[in-house]
Order: structure tokens, then sequence, then C-alpha cells
């Protein structure tokens, strides 16, 4: 096999990696409810263009001949980059939208918690207080006969 043989097989292999992403981060999207969905798109679009520069490369390498090959190889090798860093980048946007989704839910979780502790309270005042002593003199307790 020649040298372009083997780079031109390499390249498709992970071009077919890469459009299988491609498609699953399109069905992922499609059902998104993400707070930063534009943001996403936007990322997702410029996530295609580089595969498609990514895909014309490789098609004008499978047209050349050896010597054409490697007159080229030095820019393909500067597109592909792009088309893997784009893919790097693209993940690590969806994380930091992930991270912050995850954050949000947290802190609504903790304000519900913390809502329904102050309605405990108010509701049931003597039995909070009766526990509160009750949990004081037990700790009390504890921290007195481990000295």
């Amino acid at each position: 096999m020649t040298n372009k043989e083997n780079y031109t097989k390499k390249v498709q292999k992970q071009m077919e990696k890469y459009q299988e992403k491609i498609s699953k981060i399109d069905d992922l999207l499609k059902d998104s409810k993400a707070s930063g969905k534009a943001a996403l798109l936007s990322q997702q679009n410029t996530l295609k263009d580089k595969f498609k520069e990514g895909e014309r490369m490789l098609k004008k390498i499978e047209s050349s001949t050896e010597e054409g090959f490697e007159k080229i190889k030095d820019s393909a090798v500067e597109i592909f980059d792009e088309v893997k860093d784009a893919f790097y980048e693209f993940s690590h946007f969806l994380s930091l939208d992930q991270l912050s989704h995850a954050k949000d839910e947290i802190v609504d979780y903790g304000n519900e918690k913390l809502d329904d502790v102050q309605a405990l309270v108010k509701n049931h005042p003597l039995t909070v207080a009766a526990c509160a002593v009750g949990i004081g003199f037990i700790v009390g307790a504890y921290l007195t006969r481990s000295k």
C-alpha cells in the first residue's frame, strides 16, 4: 500500500466516527431543552462546517495522484486537526453547559429543601425545639464522656 492509500484509509475511518458523533449530537440537540440551546446550535454549526471542510479535503486526496497527495498532505493534516479541535471545543462547551444546568438544579433542590425545613419549623415549633434540646443533650453527654 502506498503512503496515500494508508493515509486515506486512516482518515476515512476517523471521518466515519465523526459522522456518527454528529448524528448523535443532532439527535440530542433536537430534543434538548437546555438553557443555552442557541449557543449549542451555533457550536454545532461550526462543528458541521469544519466537518464539511474535512470531507472536501478527503475527496481531494482520494482524487489526487501520489505526487499531488504529497503536495497537499500538509494542508490536509491542518484541516483534519481543525476538525478534531472543533469536536474537542464542542465537547468542552457541552460539558460547561451541562455543569451549569446541574448547578441550577442543585440550587433549586437546596432552595426547595430549605423551604420545607422553614415550613416544618413554622408549623411545629415546639416539636422542633424539643428535638433540638434532645440532640443537644445527646451531643453534650457524648462529649463529656469522651474526655
